[in-house]
């Protein structure tokens, strides 16, 4: 919406204008515009640092670092442009990178901001103490959040898209549109909040909290908690996962007599590694994986002392990893394999 001024009885439309066309910069002007007027992008915010860069291996910039009440870290990022280019990009880098701030690095960067913008600042430290309302340094409390602030003359639609969605995963970010406004040589500037929208505040917190444990439900929803009772030849195995069970269905396999080689056909090869040796420990296979340079994951198979089976010379590995196939496996192995008496049934506590 355009901002009008009153004149007499009608109200008159101020020009749009660009910062470009009225010689404003980002690094020149614009930021030291909104560091000497920071409530206009967030009231309460605390000026510690401009072109803050103080870490090895990067000429990156913070256009301005602050701190809220909170004791949270603020990244304000400024661009000039219509679209605000990669800024949310640029803005999460950077708070990555002042993520692990302490206390006194913040101070240090505040120390050097009055030096180079000649503040009237006796205290630093103080200064910064008063403003949190902090009898002391509480380094536990300090920067456990990184929060970010885009301040732009626009935002395009990726920019938008992205910071949503980042704000639905629990990031704390919003966009600042400012534009400039004309009126013959008077220059205004119309601020406004636009994501997330303040009075719609409360209700986006809900539907943030909403989606989290929607995500939360479908993951847990998604997994296969099943536990099943195995009768092999007359002895039943109660209430036992899908690891435990495809062990046992495999290594009574093995000890009745069955190949490996055979029950291949029934499980497919990609869930045996095994070696030309017989093996009797862990560390006995694994050396011997080594020799084969096989690709192995020691944690993916059961190769435990007691876990590893041998047959025809030769010391196997079974996968660990089961999924919801496990019980058509078992099933599968018993229909191939009928001398082994099995029956696989899911566990009804």
């Amino acid at each position: 919406m355009p901002i009008y001024k009153i004149d007499g009885t009608q109200m008159i439309k101020l020009q749009h204008t660009t910062f470009s066309t009225e010689g404003i910069d980002e690094a020149r002007h614009l930021q030291k515009i909104i560091i000497n007027s920071i409530e206009t992008v967030e009231k309460d915010l605390f000026v510690i640092s401009s072109e803050f860069g103080d870490w090895e291996d990067s000429k990156r910039r913070i256009d301005i670092l602050c701190l809220d009440k909170n004791a949270n870290l603020v990244v304000v990022e400024l661009k000039r442009t219509e679209d605000g280019g990669h800024m949310e990009l640029q803005a999460i880098r950077y708070a990555a990178m002042v993520a692990n701030m302490t206390f006194e690095k913040a101070v240090k960067a505040f120390q050097n901001h009055i030096e180079k913008s000649r503040l009237q600042v006796d205290d630093p430290q103080e200064a910064i103490l008063s403003f949190l309302e902090w009898d002391e340094v509480n380094e536990e409390g300090f920067a456990n959040d990184v929060r970010i602030i885009l301040v732009s003359a626009d935002f395009s639609k990726e920019i938008t898209t992205s910071v949503l969605w980042l704000i639905e995963r629990d990031i704390d970010i919003k966009c600042i549109r400012i534009r400039p406004q004309k009126d013959g040589s008077n220059l205004y500037f119309d601020i406004q909040q636009l994501i997330p929208l303040p009075e719609a505040t409360d209700y986006q917190v809900k539907l943030r909290e909403k989606a989290t444990e929607q995500r939360q439900s479908r993951r847990e929803g998604s997994r296969d908690y099943s536990k099943f009772d195995v009768t092999i030849n007359g002895k039943t195995e109660f209430n036992l996962n899908k690891r435990q069970t495809m062990h046992l269905v495999i290594s009574e396999c093995v000890k009745s007599g069955i190949n490996p080689i055979d029950l291949m056909r029934v499980t497919g090869e990609r869930k045996w590694i095994w070696v030309d040796k017989i093996c009797s420990t862990k560390q006995e296979f694994e050396s011997e994986m080594v020799k084969s340079a096989k690709k192995y994951d020691p944690i993916r198979w059961f190769n435990q002392d007691g876990e590893l089976l041998v047959f025809d010379g030769k010391t196997y590995a079974f996968s660990n990893q089961q999924g919801k196939e496990a019980f058509n496996l078992a099933t599968n192995i018993f229909s191939k394999y009928p001398h082994l008496q099995g029956e696989i049934t899911k566990s009804e506590y």
